[in-house]
C-alpha cells in the first residue's frame, strides 16, 4: 500500500481525503475524513513512536531495538510529543486569551477568571 500523500504535488497545500473505497465489493464512501494526529509525524518518527509503544515506553528497550544512546531516545521522544502535544498547547492557550478578553472586557473579575483556569488544571 502507498503511503498517505500529505501535501499536493503540484502546489503543496494539505490534501483532504474525501473517499474511501473497497476493492472487494465495489463501496465507495464519499465525505470529508480526519487523517488523525499520527499522519502529522514523519515516517522516521512514526517507526520510532512504534518502537516506542512496542517497548512499553521502557527507553532501555527502545535503546536496545534501534541502537541508539539514552540522550538519543529522549531527544527523538521530545520531537514526537512536541508535533503531537502541539494541538493541545494551542488549544490552552487559546482559552487563556479568551479568558483574558473577557476580564478586559468587564465580564470577568480577576477571581472569576483564576477559577477558570484552576479548573481546567
Amino acid at each position: 500500500m502507498n503511503k498517505r500523500l500529505k501535501q499536493c504535488p503540484v502546489c503543496n497545500s494539505n490534501l483532504e481525503i474525501v473517499e474511501y473505497h473497497c476493492p472487494n465489493c465495489d463501496t465507495s464512501i464519499k465525505g470529508k475524513f480526519g487523517i488523525g494526529d499520527l499522519s502529522l509525524l514523519t515516517p522516521v518518527q512514526q517507526e520510532f513512536t512504534k518502537t516506542f509503544l512496542c517497548c512499553s515506553g521502557n527507553i532501555k528497550e527502545v535503546e536496545k531495538a534501534l541502537n541508539i544512546s539514552y540522550p538519543t531516545v529522549k531527544n527523538k521522544l521530545a520531537e514526537v510529543t512536541s508535533v503531537l502535544c502541539l494541538k493541545e498547547q494551542k488549544v490552552s492557550k487559546v482559552r487563556s486569551n479568551e479568558i483574558l478578553d473577557e476580564i478586559e472586557k468587564g465580564n470577568l473579575t480577576v477571581e472569576e477568571a483564576l477559577s477558570r483556569l484552576k479548573k481546567r488544571g
